[in-house]
Parts: structure tokens; sequence; C-alpha cells
């Protein structure tokens, strides 16, 4: 959604719906990032194994959503920065990038994705992780931060907290 709005005419009549949609998506999402910042393999399986390559496509979609305007900043940029941080500790000495399922075909059964294998070979990993940092060094330019009880927060001037 959030690449759709980059090519959908602001005057389409399906614009508001698909950011809405969009927003509302973002907002439930981020109530199931586990608390080391990742994304369980199976969403709303907190059993299941943590992924990368799900949550890279995660972090990268919500740090682009707050570049371009589309959801606030204060509120989900503490959940890129902690993705992202989940994310690049999966980058290995080599470069490879640890955690990401292996290509599946699609199951009707959750018990097809709990035990999928992981491999640093599975290529479908890569570029949501390249994606993801891209994005968040674009937050992060333009980001300042404030200690708060001894914690860093986001830090927004002015009244409107979306980045623009």
């Amino acid at each position: 959604m959030v690449e759709l709005l980059e090519v959908l005419p602001k005057n389409h009549p399906g614009y508001s719906q698909v950011l809405s949609q969009l927003q509302k998506h973002i907002a439930g999402l981020v109530q199931y990032q586990h608390g080391t910042g990742f994304w369980h393999q199976l969403l709303d399986k907190n059993d299941s194994y943590l992924e990368t390559s799900a949550t890279a496509i995660y972090t990268y979609s919500i740090a682009r959503a707050i570049n371009r305007g589309y959801v606030d900043k204060m509120t989900y940029g503490p959940a890129v920065l902690l993705g992202w941080n989940a994310v690049a500790s999966k980058v290995n000495d080599k470069g490879q990038v640890e955690g990401t399922c292996v290509g599946t075909g699609m199951g009707f059964d959750p018990a097809f994705y709990y035990y999928r294998p992981i491999n640093v070979f599975a290529a479908h990993g890569y570029g949501p992780v390249l994606l993801a940092g891209a994005e968040v060094i674009l937050l992060l330019k333009d980001t300042q931060f404030q200690i708060n009880d001894s914690a860093i927060q986001l830090k927004v001037e002015g009244k409107n907290n979306l980045h623009k």
C-alpha cells in the first residue's frame, strides 16, 4: 500500500481509502511486534520463531510511511528503530542475512509455516534489509533526539508531528 500511494494520484477516488487502510494496517501490525523488535514467522503466533525478512519489510514499509507523511513519526518511529536494530543484528560478519525463512509455497495449515527452515542463502531476505536500511537512513537524517529520563526519544519541533 505504501508503494501504491507513491503512484496513485491524490485525486484518485480510492486514494483516501488506500491511505486509511495503510494507517490501520500499520497500527495493527505494531501491536504484534516482539519486544526484541522482530515480528514472528506467524504474525499472531508468539510461539513461532522471530523472522528477519518479514521484520525488514515491515520496518521498511512503516519507515517509508513515516518519511512520506502517511503516519506519525512520534507514534511509529520507535517501532521502526526497534525493528531496524533487530534486523541489523542478523547481518553477520560476511554480510549474510541470518534468520530468513526459505521460500515457501502456500500452505493452508499453520504447521506448514511453523517449522520452515531458515537459511542465509534465502535471497529474498536481502532486498528488504537494504530497503529498510535506506528508509531508516532517510528517517534519521532529519530527526533530532532528546534524552528523557535516561531514554533516547525522537524529537519533533513545532505542533505538527508528521515528518514531511
